[in-house]
Parts: C-alpha cells; sequence; structure tokens
C-alpha cells in the first residue's frame, strides 16, 4: 500500500482568505464612520495635523500616541472628509482614547 504524507499545501488556499479577512476586517475596524461628535487619531507626517484639524472645524482633546498626531473631535458628520481635504495623511477612529468620558462630554462646557 502507498502512504502518502501529509502535505500542508491544500490549506494554502484556506490560510490566504482567512488572513485577508482577518486583515480586512481590521482595516474595517479602524476606519472613522461619518458621525458627528466621534473623536478620531489625525496623522499628519509632512504638515502639521493640528493646523489639519483647526482648518477642518474641529477641535483638539490631546496629542495622539505617535508622532505628527493628535486626537481632534468634530461636530460636523463630514468632519473626516474635511481633514483629508485639509491635508491629513491618515484620518483612524479614536473612541479608546477618552477612556471613562462620553463624547458628549468631551467638549468644552457650556
Amino acid at each position: 500500500m502507498n502512504a502518502r504524507s501529509a502535505t500542508w499545501r491544500p490549506f494554502l488556499p484556506a490560510f490566504a482568505l482567512a488572513i485577508l479577512g482577518i486583515g480586512a476586517l481590521g482595516v474595517v475596524r479602524v476606519m472613522p464612520t461619518a458621525e458627528a461628535a466621534q473623536p478620531v487619531a489625525v496623522f499628519d507626517v509632512q504638515g502639521d495635523a493640528l493646523a489639519a484639524v483647526l482648518r477642518a472645524g474641529g477641535r483638539m482633546l490631546g496629542p495622539g500616541g505617535m508622532p505628527g498626531s493628535i486626537i481632534a473631535i468634530s461636530d460636523s458628520a463630514d468632519f473626516i472628509d474635511r481633514l483629508y481635504a485639509a491635508g491629513a495623511n491618515l484620518v483612524l477612529r479614536a473612541n479608546d482614547s477618552l477612556g471613562c468620558v462620553s463624547t458628549s462630554s468631551a467638549g468644552p462646557e457650556s
């Protein structure tokens, strides 16, 4: 009887699809949605991230975790589009950056 040795090659397409699927879920998880008062991390490697936020009509909540990044928020639903138009290189969700503070209490008190 001819015994075949076990090989992993037939599983390569399944592994590749699994990695691509997990990667796609990760990208969808960090991309911001068009909601008002959602904190976002703004990255501007070549320029000034704060200037991009101010041009887009937002306000800074604090520094980001990486050089060239800040955490910002705006009451406008099209804030993300305006950030890209103002020169931001990358905009990601930053929901966890507020800790236990809700987004409604992140702004200045009136």
